[in-house]
């Protein structure tokens, strides 16, 4: 990676606007309603049950253009994946808007030759016609390829380490579709062929395309508001995750939730190869 270059980079703010079909659509993606008399979910995917947006769907907004194969970036980017992610709503998500969406590189962590390197990103997503303020979402992005380029600007903690953990409170499991990355990509506009693409899959050490690690992050969204926040989607505040190991479309993924006090932590694994998938997860509301 060409390190002056990307933290000389200035990046345009976005634009995007979405109606109560895209939230649908978006709940669709993460198999919310699979069962059809489910009156939990029915909410999220039909606009007649009082319809209210995933609050999850905010990390989809105003995605930044995919920037990072430009060569001048030097960076080797098939083999990029999400490495952690925090939403925090300062509101409820609306079922429609035009939002605007600033981006600002935070840090580049240097893991050393061969291990690796981290963007870190901070977006913040607000109501284009009035200026309010959605959410503030951070992310890392972690660069498989491009460790050995130096390091720039001070590393935030975006996902604190789990306590010790025992039982379950709850957990849940969601059996994937085949071709849930096809739908997910869609519905989120985060369109890498990394989630489509089998021969760039490969090129990037993997058998087959995985799955959007924000993808794996919405069913951990979904099993909160089910078991945690029924009908009150509007209470949550805060997630923030890591993410293990990809998971890959057509697995079963259990969504393991630890009560804590005001809020809890949570985990996930992929059951068919008793992988970890997801972990330091936390969510908070009022």
């Amino acid at each position: 990676m060409n390190l002056d270059h990307v933290i000389s980079r200035r990046f345009a703010p976005t634009e995007q606007s979405y109606d109560w079909r895209d939230c649908a659509l978006y709940a669709l993606a993460l198999g919310m309603a699979s069962d059809p008399l489910d009156e939990y979910e029915l909410p999220y995917v039909y606009e007649g049950m009082s319809q209210c947006a995933v609050p999850s769907q905010c990390v989809t907004l105003g995605w930044q253009p995919f920037w990072q194969n430009d060569p001048a970036a030097g960076i080797d980017w098939p083999r990029i994946l999400h490495g952690e992610i925090s939403f925090d709503l300062h509101q409820a998500l609306p079922l429609q808007a035009t939002v605007q969406v600033a981006h600002r590189l935070c840090a580049v962590e240097d893991k050393g030759a061969k291990r690796g390197a981290v963007l870190y990103f901070e977006h913040r997503v607000s109501d284009l016609t009035s200026g309010a303020a959605l959410a503030t979402v951070r992310d890392a992005q972690f660069l498989r390829g491009d460790g050995g380029c130096g390091n720039a600007g001070s590393v935030p903690l975006i996902c604190a380490p789990l306590p010790v953990l025992t039982k379950p409170t709850w957990q849940i499991d969601y059996a994937t579709a085949p071709q849930a990355a096809l739908l997910y990509r869609l519905a989120s506009r985060d369109l890498m062929p990394l989630h489509a693409d089998p021969s760039l899959a490969r090129q990037a050490g993997f058998d087959r395309p995985i799955s959007h690690g924000l993808a794996t992050m919405g069913l951990a969204c979904r099993a909160i508001l089910r078991h945690c926040l029924p009908g009150q989607s509007e209470r949550l505040e805060h997630l923030a995750v890591r993410f293990v190991q990809p998971a890959f479309p057509g697995e079963t993924i259990r969504i393991e939730l630890y009560e804590q006090g005001d809020g809890l932590r949570f985990r996930a694994r992929a059951l068919e190869r008793d992988v970890l998938v997801l972990d330091r997860g936390e969510a908070r509301w009022q």
